[in-house]
């Protein structure tokens, strides 16, 4: 359904000023073209067929946020103010008054917020294999060809795609506002938005290999990327 008033035509400096308005901290846009190719379970797509542009929103992360991690001494600021309040809490009542905005111009907006669907796949089970696709007993496709739900888009690389910024080496979304320090959600939308350009300007990764350093788990490579 659409807005009683009917369409106003939005354009793309319009919905930034009004994400950054509602409290976002970045907005880039991406012509849905971008997606060409993606996984069924990980294309806009598959959520809402008519998508034209995917905005993808950053949420940065406090730098004082940190400083207890760092010190080794505090570390519920990141948990709580950086990681969880983010996403359970800022990020949804953004993406909502940011999301009403655009109903009550007569546009669809489909949220995307970055609250993870994990319960839907096989990660946390004990069957043999990588791990990370639709757990047949538990996600279904409502029809041949499509996606099982949940569809979950990678929220890094819709970053990319909208020009926000690079990945670095740890597989990590660096932008040149906030480097690693930033949590995004997205929103879909029919409106036809004049795409941001890919991110063109100084590399963001050195190649310094502190991922790779201060990983505790080891799972970084210092040779070896896969694309």
């Amino acid at each position: 359904s659409r807005s009683p008033r009917g369409v106003i035509a939005v354009n793309a400096h319009a919905v930034k000023q009004e994400a950054l308005a509602c409290g976002a901290d970045l907005c880039g846009i991406a012509p849905i073209a971008r997606f060409e190719g993606a996984p069924a379970q990980l294309d806009p797509r598959q959520i809402f067929p008519a998508v034209r542009s995917v905005m993808v929103l950053g949420f940065r992360i406090l730098r004082g946020c940190l400083r207890g991690a760092e010190e080794g001494t505090h570390f519920i600021a990141y948990n709580t103010m950086g990681y969880a309040g983010q996403n359970w809490v800022r990020m949804p009542m953004v993406m909502w008054n940011f999301c009403r905005w655009l109903e009550d111009r007569g546009q669809e907006a489909v949220p995307i917020p970055n609250i993870d669907y994990w319960s839907h796949t096989d990660l946390h089970t004990r069957e043999p294999g990588p791990g990370g696709g639709p757990r047949p007993d538990w996600s279904l496709p409502v029809a041949p060809g499509r996606a099982a739900p949940d569809v979950w888009v990678h929220f890094r690389i819709a970053a990319f795609c909208a020009g926000l910024g690079e990945i670095g080496w740890g597989r990590i979304l660096l932008t040149p506002q906030f480097g690693p320090r930033q949590r995004l959600g997205m929103v879909l939308t029919d409106a036809p938005l004049e795409p941001d350009p890919l991110y063109s300007g100084p590399p963001l990764c050195d190649r310094c290999m502190s991922c790779v350093r201060d990983c505790p788990g080891d799972a970084l490579s210092r040779t070896e990327s896969v694309k």
